[in-house]
Order: structure tokens, then sequence, then C-alpha cells
């Protein structure tokens, strides 16, 4: 038999090595010493159409540049919402460049915010092996004796597999560290987060100097030692060295490790731990006044109720820069106010009158929250919404969900004017609605030293003269937002209408019924001695009227009862 010769054992070897790199789940990607696209495995193909490019096309130049002959250099690329870490290994011998890439997205986002973070963090695998530690985390693995890979001490392990326990202290070296352990079932990694705690233990051993509250009682709860950062605690309290603190607190300890316990303890806030030793029989316990976090929450509280939920939520997340910023984007925007109640305003007291618009404003922000939509602001009885910013559905979905909120609250209006009637309100309150979808500009608007979240353009006037221009319980519409909701919610086509300040008349459209709600309305045929009742959703005109017969017949039913 003949002996394969010098090329055929190159290209034979060539062929296995190109089989097992088809195989890799990581993409593989070879470009000529040009720079161009020459191989590419299933999975680097993948990668290659995000780049929009094929075999023979132009690689990426970040690749391309840093393709040093006879050298492996690694740097991390995102592409699209991804990110890969590249390795490129240059082989001008051969005429050839690899690229070998790793998918590392989730990685570079967990990593992100620990990095940073001044205090040890260190992530473990479900059998407590690290698989990774920040910077600070570095003197806690040396005085372990431990790296990468390496399984922690048991005692973390233990506390890791026990939620109920809250913390755990640990001696790493010369310092003492407390350990907060979080599970993330979702990525099977839990992080533990360290705090240096000796000088608190050093403290702790010395009470009298310690700027917190520390106290000592025997096994029932009475009152053997405090220092004298305690001295707040034992005069709300009223009590001295051999009284009863209050009922509870001992008896929610009862082990050597507990959970806290956070109590009102005159104008502040205090975290109590309990630490029993039963060995000497007493109860060591150590308050922390958290009463400034607590104020900064109710401060929180109280400023979430000047921004929408979503408003609310993308700034406190950082999605949402505190700053003057806009953007132009397509937004369904929705108007409404109530007609008439400009003279009800003239015949009411004040007091009456904010009961009135809060219970209204009340109702139809429920309703707005409950489709996602965006409370830009409140004019009097007008309110202004949009939807699409700063979270969206897409601009079809947001437009059906902005008629969908239209058509509940237009429904709500009836339940609101019985109500208003019962208080003497006697004069018909009717809502005016108008929609419409456009490009405008949202965002933060205002000066250096206040901002106002809002939305502005053509596209929000245009809303507001459609609510105008509508009738009463009537929800007028533009051909924009239509085109867009026509299959699945009934509209009746009205003649063109002219917009003060607009050049041309627009087309609109009324909107009367949402055809997934038709769907599972019933016919009601109900007929007995002395009794007729007939109804036919999808035939129906003049709801009003027929509201006032049925209104009618339920008082001659009522009397008869």
């Amino acid at each position: 038999m003949a002996e394969p010769n010098g090329s055929e054992s190159l290209q034979s070897q060539l062929d296995v090595a190109n089989s097992m790199i088809d195989s890799d789940p990581n993409p593989v990607l070879s470009m000529d010493l040009a720079g161009r696209l020459v191989y590419a495995n299933p999975a680097g193909v993948d990668l290659a159409k995000s780049w929009g490019i094929e075999i023979g096309s132009a690689m990426p130049s970040a690749l391309v540049v840093n393709a040093i002959p006879n050298q492996v250099v690694t740097l991390e690329i995102p592409v699209g919402a991804r990110t890969y870490s590249f390795c490129i290994v240059s082989m001008p011998e051969c005429g050839r460049i690899h690229v070998y890439a790793t998918d590392v997205t989730t990685t570079v986002s967990i990593a992100k915010f620990p990095e940073e973070n001044p205090n040890p963090i260190l992530r473990l695998n479900t059998e407590g092996s690290v698989i990774y530690a920040n910077s600070a985390a570095q003197s806690i693995m040396e005085a372990w004796g431990i790296e990468i890979g390496s399984l922690v001490p048991d005692e973390l392990i233990r506390h890791a597999q026990n939620p109920t326990e809250s913390q755990l202290n640990m001696n790493c070296g010369p310092l003492t560290f407390s350990f907060r352990v979080v599970p993330v079932p979702e990525l099977d990694f839990i992080n533990v987060y360290g705090t240096d705690v000796t000088a608190m233990k050093t403290l702790t051993e010395f009470p009298d100097q310690n700027p917190n509250p520390v106290l000592r009682t025997d096994m029932g709860g009475t009152l053997l030692y405090a220092n004298p950062a305690a001295a707040y605690v034992l005069q709300v309290w009223d009590i001295d060295i051999g009284g009863q603190i209050p009922d509870g607190i001992v008896k929610s300890s009862g082990h050597e490790m507990v959970d806290e316990l956070e109590i009102e303890v005159g104008a502040r806030t205090y975290i109590f731990n309990m630490a029993t030793v039963p060995a000497f029989k007493f109860i060591n316990i150590y308050g922390t006044d958290i009463s400034a976090a607590r104020d900064n929450e109710k401060i929180l509280a109280k400023l979430a109720k000047y921004f929408s939920p979503q408003v609310y939520k993308s700034i406190f997340s950082g999605d949402l820069e505190v700053e003057i910023q806009t953007k132009r984007k397509r937004l369904t925007v929705f108007f409404s106010d109530i007609q008439g109640f400009s003279q009800v305003t003239e015949q009411l007291e004040p007091e009456a009158l904010t009961e009135l618009i809060t219970e209204y404003l009340t109702v139809m922000t429920d309703i707005a929250f409950k489709y996602g939509g965006t409370v830009d602001k409140y004019i009097g009885d007008a309110i202004m919404v949009f939807f699409g910013d700063p979270e969206s559905a897409g601009i079809k979905e947001d437009a059906l969900a902005c008629i969908r909120m239209a058509i509940e609250m237009k429904a709500s209006m009836y339940a609101i004017q019985n109500m208003w009637k019962s208080r003497g309100i006697s004069q018909p309150l009717d809502i005016r609605i108008g929609i419409h979808t456009d490009i405008c500009t949202v965002g933060n608007f205002g000066s250096n030293d206040r901002l106002d979240y809002t939305t502005i353009g053509n596209g929000v006037n245009i809303a507001s003269r459609l609510e105008s221009s509508a009738k009463p319980n009537q929800i007028l519409i533009s051909e924009d937002t239509y085109l867009l909701i026509k299959d699945e919610i009934d509209c009746i086509d009205l003649d063109p209408i002219r917009l003060k300040n607009m050049t041309h008349p627009i087309q609109v459209y009324e909107v009367r019924n949402d055809q997934e709600m038709n769907a599972t309305i019933m016919e009601i045929d109900e007929t007995q001695d002395g009794f007729s009742l007939f109804i036919d959703p999808r035939t129906i005109k003049n709801v009003d009227k027929k509201r006032e017969a049925l209104e009618r017949a339920i008082a001659i039913l009522n009397r008869m009862s």
C-alpha cells in the first residue's frame, strides 16, 4: 500500500481538526492575513450574521488590528446585546488568523457591580466552591488559604445551606467578617457578602465605649447592665438596672443566633440583635439606631406619589438619568376631561370639591396604572396619559392598551355619576376622551434645578384637541391610532374635522367596543309572568337611555320586594 505523501497527510490532519472545530459549541472563525473571513464553524456562522458578514467579507476591525503575529491576544467586544471574549491567534506562516469566541454576557453583567464594591463579595457554586471573588475578598481568600475553585470553610457552607440564619461571623486572619448569604437559584450560584466587623467586635468587648446601645439581661428579662449609649432607650422604656425590659424582646431570643428585631423606641427606630449566653445565664442585646434609614424610606415613599410607577422605577433603577435628556419616540397620547365640571366647581365648597376630584382621579389613575400608562399630569379634572415610555410593549400593543384603558374609564363613569348623584350633584358629568399616536419628544425637561418628565410635540397637541372636539361620553381617535387598533377595536368612521391651528382637516373615528370584550358578553333573554327582558350587546344603541329604563324597572322591583 502506498504511503500518503506530505500534502495528503497535512490535508487529512486539517480535515480532522475542522471536524472537531465544527462540533465546538463556541464560535470559531478564521480569516486570512488581509482580514477577510475564510471559515466559520456553525456557531461562528451565527456570530458572523450578527455582524452582517459572510465568507469573504471583511472581519470587524477590532479583531484585525489586534491580530499580532505569533501572539495570543484576548479582548472583550459587545456583539448586539451580547458580550463575547475573543482569543485571537495569529499564524502568519499558515496565512491564517484564528479567532475563538466565548459568550461572557452573563459573567460580565453579574461581575460588573461586585468588582467595584469596597466590601468583600464571593460567589460560590452549589457545592461551595469559589467561582468568583472581587478584589476586596482577596485578603479573605489568602487568610483561608484558598483560591478560585477551592471549597470555602465548612462553617460557611453549612451556613449557606440554612437560609434561616441571617448572618455568620468568622475570623479571617486577624480580622472578623460578618457574612450574609444570598442564593441565586436561577443561575445556580450563591453570593456571599462580607462586612468587616473587627472594630464592632472590639467595641462589643468593651460595651461602655460602644456608640450603640448595649444591654444585658438575665434569662427572664431583668436588666443587669446598660452602656451609656442606651440611656435614651432606658428613658423611653422608663426602666433602670433591675427593671424589666418590654415583653417580647427577650422572648424573641432563645438560641445563640437570632433574627433581628425592629422596634419603635420613642421617636427613634432601632434594630436589636439578641445573643443568648447560656453558660453565664444572660442575654446580650445590641441595638442599632436606623431612624435615618427609615426616614429616608418614608421620604422616598412620599416622592413616589409624584411619579408614575414606571418613571419612579426607572429613576431609582438607574435606567432614567435625572438630567435634562430627551428623545424622539412614537407614543400614544391620551387626554380626558369632564364636560361641565367647571360649572360644578362654582357650586361646591373647596373641601367637597377636593374630595370629589380626588375620588375621580383616583379611579382613573388606578385604571391607567392597570394598563401600563404613564400618568403625565392632572390639570383640574383633565388627565394626560401616554403609552410607550419609559416602558413599551410595542407600538401596536401600546395603542391597544390606551384604547382599552379609555373604554374602561368611560364605563367606570356610570358608578362615579351615581356616587355624585347621591351627594346632590344632579348636573350630568360626562367624560370626553381624545387619543392620537405620533412621534413625540419625551424625556426630562426643565432647568438645572427642577425637571419634569413629560412629552411634547404636535402629537400631544392633536390628542388634546381631539379631546376638546369629542362629545359627551365619546372617545375620539385619530387615523394614526385607528390603523393600529382597527383589527381588535370596533370603531365608527366619522367625517374629517378641522382642529385648532391645524392647516388641514384630519380623519377621526369614534371608539365603540373592544371585540375581545364583546366576545365574552352574552345576550340576556328572560321572559316570565309580568316580566320581559332582552339585551343584545352587539346591536344595542342609546345605551344611556336603556340604562335609565333599567333603573326605573329596578326601582319598581325594589318597591315590590
